[in-house]
This record gives structure tokens, sequence and C-alpha cells, in this order.
């Protein structure tokens, strides 16, 4: 029997783009839409919304803009930030985890804790810190070498660590296995529940019951930050206290009004930083783990450009050597892009005006998202690609180096824009640098993490992958 003739090879096929949410197609009802938005506020949008440049729905007669041109995103959270202040119901979902911490005031309160944070930050300089980041991610190793190869929550160990770094770096001491048991899954729980209150606040439907499981789960954090500051508050006097960031908070002097900050808003600041340091982080090293291990070349680029900058030396990486990773952080810019940890900012017109070439009525809701802006179609080109060398400087063409600068907001924008910037980059590249050398990142076949909006981007059923263990000849 003759044998049937050989298929002709098959050119290899381009990389399929990463996981993301599809948006709804454009003759999605309203209601559909915020049914959908009770899941993962991702349900709201629609394929349209990444096509033009400012939206609008009305929701029970009160409209909502979605403002995805960045001269207008500039008009917003720069040169007219007073008329769009953050929305009240942000400060209703955040207060029972963050009180009246700087992400959810406004106003003279806002620029009053901005002086007193800026001043603390000033103190704890990121190369200070750069051994309480090395302690956490030593650790993480260490659970990793003992699991062993095979399939792991990479999601979740990126939890741990992130949280273990923000403790080190504002207590000056590691996060214990117990607490963190305690405090990641209230965090997860809070998590589950904020996207719900945040669309039945918008819908204006009651969300006391929400709102009271919301406080009971944050008590387990806030009491447990309340608890450190009155350990250290109660040290005995002339006693050297370490020099951390909890440190700096507590000495922090307001230059205009030479206040400091009370102890109340001590345990809001704390609470802040914790959520803002770990939980964003978080997000966005489990996404990058995940992105490493679909695209094997990525992976295997970051691992020559870590060995090139510890030039053959078995050490950890230093505060020198981060320069030294101009790939390192283009991927990590590029993960930003396509996963934003905070995908939308919500404002509230304090006044009649225009926006645009729209009217904004007083009392109109304003979402500027992250998540929309840095896959828009007018913006980037093939969007939903990933692609790290649009952030190198000798690759990205001008049209490029002018999309990273005007549409990448991933830490926001203006004078409410994180400080933290710098010490999440810092924080990625140890992290992400300290895997590639030790571990070969794999897909777990049969798994494609399931990406929900809440309070911060998450999988809804984790990001497993494999590790296989590098030779260290």
């Amino acid at each position: 029997m003759a044998e049937p003739p050989m298929a002709p090879p098959q050119p290899p096929q381009p990389p399929q783009p990463p996981v993301y949410p599809r948006p709804e197609p454009y003759t999605a009802n309203v209601l559909r839409r915020l049914r959908r938005g009770l899941r993962s506020w991702f349900g709201l949008l629609n394929e349209w919304d990444f096509r033009v440049p400012l939206g609008r729905i009305d929701v029970l007669g009160r409209p909502l803009f979605l403002v995805s041109d960045p001269p207008l995103v500039r008009q917003l959270l720069v040169d007219q930030v007073d008329r769009f202040p953050k929305h009240p119901f942000t400060l209703w979902l955040l207060e029972p985890l963050i009180g009246r911490g700087i992400f959810s005031v406004n106003g003279a309160e806002w620029a009053r804790q901005r002086r007193l944070l800026d001043q603390a930050f000033q103190v704890a300089q990121l190369r200070q810190v750069l051994p309480q980041m090395q302690g956490a991610i030593q650790a993480l190793v260490q659970r990793l070498e003992l699991a062993g190869e095979g399939s792991v929550d990479i999601e979740a160990e990126m939890t741990l660590v992130t949280a273990d770094v923000i403790v080190r770096t504002i207590l000056s001491r590691p996060l214990e296995a117990a607490e963190a048991a305690d405090i990641l899954r209230s965090f997860q729980r809070y998590q589950q529940r904020a996207g719900q209150a945040l669309v039945l606040r918008l819908l204006q439907l009651p969300g006391a019951l929400l709102q009271r499981y919301l406080a009971g789960h944050a008590g387990t954090i806030r009491g447990w930050i309340a608890a450190v500051i009155e350990e250290r508050l109660a040290a005995p006097a002339g006693s050297e206290p370490p020099r951390d960031l909890l440190q700096a908070l507590l000495e922090a002097q307001d230059p205009e009004t030479g206040s400091n900050f009370s102890a109340q808003e001590l345990v809001d600041q704390v609470c802040t930083l914790f959520l803002a340091g770990h939980e964003t982080s978080a997000s966005a090293l489990g996404m990058a783990c995940y992105l490493l291990a679909q695209f094997p070349e990525a992976q295997q680029r970051l691992r020559l450009e870590v060995q090139a900058a510890l030039a053959g030396q078995e050490r950890p990486l230093e505060f020198d050597d981060l320069r030294r990773l101009p790939y390192g952080t283009a991927l990590f810019n590029e993960t930003l892009r396509l996963y934003p940890p905070l995908s939308f900012f919500i404002r509230e017109a304090a006044a009649d005006g225009a926006l645009g070439k729209s009217r904004c009525p007083l009392g109109a809701l304003v979402a500027i998202s992250p998540w929309v802006i840095q896959r828009h179609e007018q913006h980037w080109s093939d969007p939903q690609a990933f692609r790290p060398e649009r952030f190198l400087a000798e690759c990205a063409t001008a049209q490029e180096r002018a999309w990273a600068r005007d549409a990448w907001l991933p830490f926001g924008l203006g004078p409410r824009k994180c400080p933290g910037a710098a010490f999440a980059l810092q924080e990625a590249l140890l992290v992400l640098a300290e895997l590639v050398r030790r571990q070969r990142l794999l897909p777990e076949p049969g798994h494609s993490p399931d990406l929900v909006g809440r309070l911060t981007l998450r999988s809804r059923n984790g990001i497993r992958l494999r590790l296989e263990r590098l030779s260290r000849s």
C-alpha cells in the first residue's frame, strides 16, 4: 500500500496574544454589562471602548464617561485635578480597610498627608530598603527549593513575597507564616466583594450588608497593624528604634504646620502602604511570571541579561546592578501595559463644564482606565501583543516612544501619581531576576488564568506554572 504523501512543512506560527478578558460586543445592552460587572468590572466594557477617545452611558439618568484620549486624561489628572476629585464611593469602598488614608481623601487633607509621606519616603531610600527586599526574596527562593520541581501557583507565591517585602520594609521584621495566612486570606475576601460593592454603588443600590462584610475582613488587617504600631510606640525610652518606614512615618513633620501623623492616621497610612505596596505588586509580578512562561525567548533573554549583569558571579543582585537590566525593565513595563494592577480610576465632576467636545454636568462620573488606554487601538500598534521592545529606546519607533509617554499610566498621572513606582520596579527586577537565574518557568498544560477586575487585577483560578530547576554549573 502506498504511503500517503507527506504534508508540506508549515511555517512557524506567530505567538498568540496572551490571555485577556474579551470585551462585550458593541450590541450588548447596558443591563447585561452591569450584570457581568458584578463578577468583574471588565464586564462593563464593550469592544467599542477600545476604539473611541470618549465614551458615555447613562446609568439611572446619571452620565458615566470613559475617557481614553491622552490629552483629556491629562486635563482630568493634571490640569483640572480640583474639578475632578476622587468620587465619594472610592472612600466608601476603601474606608473599611485604609480609613482616611491618602488614597481616599481629597483637597487640603490629601495635600497635608502627601507632604508628610513625601518626607517619610525621603528617609527610606531605595538603596537602603534593598536588604529587606533581598531577605524576602531569599525566603521565596528557599520555599521554591523545598517544594521541588513541578506545578506551583505563582500568583500565591508572589502575593506572599510582596507582603513579606512590604512588612520588612515598613516594620523591619519578616512576615510570620501564621499572620500571613490570616492577613492574606482577609485581603482575598475583601477583594472578592469589593468589585460587587462598586457596581451596587454605581447602580445606587444599598450596599450596607456588603460594607459590613468588608469591614469584618478589614478589621483583621487593621487590628494587626494597630498592634504593631502600639508595640513600637511602647518601646522603652532611650532604646534605638529601627530606621524603617514606620519610624520615618512616626517622625515625619508637616513643614507647613509642624503637625505629625496621629495614631489613627498612622494606622490608615500603614494600611494604605500595605495595600499599595503588596497587592498591586503581587498582581503585576504574577502576570510577569505568566508572560515569561508563555514567551520562553523573552525569559531566556532576561536570564542572559541577569547573568551578564552579575558577570558570572554567584551572588544576589545589588543596587547598582539594576541599571544593567534594560530588557528586564522593558519587560516589566510591558507587563504593566498589558495587565495594569489598578485598571481604573473614578472621578466626579465637581462643577459643570466641558470634557472635550461633550458637556460634563455636575455630579457626572468620569472613569479613566489604564486597562483600556493601554490596549487602545488608536494608541498602540498590535495592542494585544506582548512586545517588551516597545519600551527599549533603541528598538521603539518615535510613535511608540510617544505612546509610552502619553498612553502608559499604570501608576496614574499628575499630583496623585503613585509615589511607589521606583520601589515597584526595583522589587520586580529583583524577584524576576532571582527566579529566572534559578528556574525555568513553563506553562501548566490545560491551565489558563481567569482574570477578574476587582480592587486590583487578579486571576480567579490562580496562575499555575511548572518550575524546572536550572543546573548551577
